[in-house]
This record gives structure tokens, sequence and C-alpha cells, in this order.
């Protein structure tokens, strides 16, 4: 708040006094304030191995003898599948066993996180791994001995191996090196207060203001014609309900980690059939993201009522950097009861720190009515785990602004 007592006030004769200078607006002096980040270097690959006839082929190989997949990666990095139908081993017999082979990687020991992942016709189910999280020599192998149960496979065919087919998957996150920058995004002071702004708490007292707008894109762009048309379409598309999205594989590569990854392997079966299906990704989900991907000048905006778990869930598989810094512009914006708890989900599921800790204080501040809300009970009821974190995080939080509020009372107790 300005304090301007005693400037610039009338002398005797009605006039504005000159002999003092005009006093500027009281702020507080905050000292210096530095902030910095430490990230790690990532790199994601992902690959998916159908075996067909897998009845046969597991009718005639023994324990020990196996299949081996093309090897997948980059330049830097190579990795292989290789399938033990019958167990790798005697003692095994009862289990498919499952290895990945480190081919090649630009430094002698790797540190990485793995899943694999076997698709059935109701959805894709993750092989629980002694430890995810691992560091081992160059050229190293990743075992799961025991991925699934033979006798399970085989009771359960419909499910598991769909038209005698076994599809199987790996995801892996390569971590490298770990760096450290000073920044300003982590400003906790400034952090606080557009936080308190955004609320409603504190009003915005700056002298600073600007009323230009920004430079717009020249709207050149003939993408998003491509995508409803079909032209020049070299790569099919389709989502869980069967809707194909004819789409070209050097757009979807240069905007998705994901296709990248995808279409750089030439040996898989997606390449080779320029078609991929997503059991799991409704086809409105799937427009929302083509439609971004297609719309490279950034003019086609994230509505709010896109604003769904299911898109954050798409967007984290198929990696779209610029939909997730479109998304961390709006999940604060036009808050209320009745999107709240969706953006908050969406938050915690795509990582997004600062949005999450902003999003759970406005949580707090209505957290009865949310809670009554129809979206509240139905995460409840089918993410559970998430209202859990969500409750835990907002008492924390409550504490911690209990004991602050204390420690300003014991303050001013103390100074008077």
């Amino acid at each position: 708040m300005a304090d301007n007592r005693g400037a610039d006030q009338p002398n005797g004769e009605g006039s504005i006094s000159s002999s003092a200078p005009a006093k500027r607006p009281f702020r507080r002096d905050l000292g210096h304030v530095s902030s910095c980040s430490t990230r790690i270097t990532q790199k994601n690959f992902e690959n998916h191995w159908s075996i067909e006839n897998f009845t046969a082929q597991q009718g005639l190989l023994m324990p020990e003898e196996h299949i081996m997949a093309p090897s997948f990666g980059d330049n830097e990095y190579e990795f292989s599948m290789k399938l033990f139908p019958n167990g790798k081993d005697l003692e095994h017999k009862d289990y498919v066993s499952l290895f990945l082979h480190v081919h090649k990687c630009p430094n002698p020991r790797l540190r990485f996180q793995v899943s694999f992942t076997i698709n059935t016709s109701q959805g894709t189910r993750t092989c629980t791994l002694n430890r995810n999280m691992v560091t081992i020599n160059r050229t190293g192998v990743i075992t799961a001995s025991k991925f699934f149960m033979t006798k399970t496979i085989n009771d359960a065919r419909n499910l598991y191996t769909p038209n005698d087919t076994l599809t199987l998957g790996c995801e892996i996150t390569v971590y490298g090196e770990i760096l450290t920058r000073t920044t300003s995004v982590f400003d906790s002071y400034a952090r606080k207060k557009k936080r308190l702004e955004k609320l409603g708490l504190l009003s915005d007292t700056g002298d600073d203001s600007s009323t230009g707008k920004p430079e717009e894109a020249p709207n050149g762009d003939r993408f998003p014609s491509l995508l409803d048309s079909g032209d020049f379409s070299d790569f099919t598309v389709v989502a869980s309900c069967g809707r194909e999205f004819h789409t070209h594989m050097c757009i979807l590569s240069s905007r998705s980690d994901y296709f990248n990854a995808l279409l750089r392997n030439k040996t898989t079966r997606e390449f080779i059939e320029k078609r991929v299906k997503f059991d799991d990704i409704s086809a409105t989900t799937l427009e929302v993201v083509f439609r971004h991907i297609y719309n490279t000048s950034n003019e086609v905006k994230i509505e709010d009522d896109q604003l769904t778990s299911d898109l954050a869930a798409a967007i984290d598989r198929l990696m779209v950097p610029s939909m997730l810094t479109q998304i961390r512009e709006i999940l604060t914006q036009n808050l209320s009861v009745d999107n709240v708890v969706t953006r908050i989900t969406m938050a915690a599921e795509l990582r997004m720190e600062d949005e999450y800790d902003f999003l759970l204080e406005y949580f707090s501040t209505i957290k009865k009515e949310a809670m009554e809300s129809t979206l509240w009970l139905v995460l409840k009821k089918e993410k559970p785990q998430m209202t859990v974190k969500i409750l835990e995080d907002a008492m924390m939080l409550d504490e911690s602004s209990r004991q602050a509020v204390q420690r300003n009372v014991d303050l001013v107790i103390t100074l008077e």
C-alpha cells in the first residue's frame, strides 16, 4: 500500500509546495532474492511387439528357447526384447520370461526406468518388476523371469492373446546428466504474490503496466486442412471406438515425441502397416490432440470443457510438449467449484508441481463445496488414491498456514 502522507500537500496559499521532493510509493525491501533449478536430462523410448500364432510358437519351443525382436532406439541408444514362451530355463518353465537387452549407450553405466506391458482385450496391463529404476553397466540385461504365468495366459486366451496374438510393450526412460542453473522461475515471493492475486486476496499495486498486444502469427498454416481432408496421408491412427484419422508421419513426428520414436523404427508392425490403434484413447480426445498438433501456429486453444483426465493421460502418453505448455497457462485461470477437481487432478497426473500447488491452495479455500461436487464423488470412486493424495496435501497446506499465523502472532506478542 502506498504511503504518501506529507508529500505534495497544499501550502497555505493553496498552491502545491515544490520545496520537498515527491516521495515514491512505499515498497517493502525484499532484499536480494535468488533461485536456481536442477533437472536431469532424459530420453523416452517405447516399443510394441506383436507375436502372432502364439499358441503354435509356445508348443514348438522348449524352455530356454526364445524369440528375438528387432532392435529399437536411436543413434545413441539401442535396445531389444527377447521372449521365452516356456521360461528362460527349467526352473521357470511355468512362466513366460521376458528380457530387455541394452546393446548400445553412450556412457559406461546406464540409469533408466523400465516397465513391461501386455496388451489384453480389456486394456493394457503392466508387469511389476522387482526394481523399476535400474542402474546397469553398458550392454546389460533386464530380466522379467516371471513375466506372466503360462497357465494364466492359456486359461484366458481370449483376454491375453486375442486372435492368437500376444502383444508386448516396453517403456523406457533413460536418465542422463544432472544440470543446475540459476533461474527466476521459482522466485518464492513472486509465486506467492501471483497466487494471492489470482485468488483475489491481494490486489496488484505495481506501477508497471503493459498495454502492448502480442504479435499475431501469420495465418498461413495449411496443416489443419490436411487433417480434415486426409490428402497425402501416409499413416492411419485408430481410436478406441474404431474411428480412423488419416494423418501424416512428418507432422506427427515433428510435434509428438511418442510418434517420433514410433516412426523412426522401420521394423515395427506399426511402421510396416502404417497404422496404429489406441484401445484406451477415445476419438474425442484424439481429435483435440490432433487439432493442436496440426495447428503449428498454436492458434487453436484448448477449451475448458476439453480439460479432462482422459486428455491428460493421452498427452502424457503421446508426449506433445506444446500442449503441456498451453495447459500450464490455462489450468489456473477461471477457477470454480465445478472445475477445480478436474484441474488439480490433471496437474497431478502431468506432474505440474507449480500449478498443482496453486490449485491446492484454491481447493483448500472451497474444500467443503468441492468435496460435495459430482466430479469429486466420481474421482473418489475411480481414482481413490488421487483423492487421498489431494486431501493429505491440503491438510499439510492448512497446517503450514496455521503455523505461519501462529508465528506471526507470537512475533507481535514479543514486540509488544
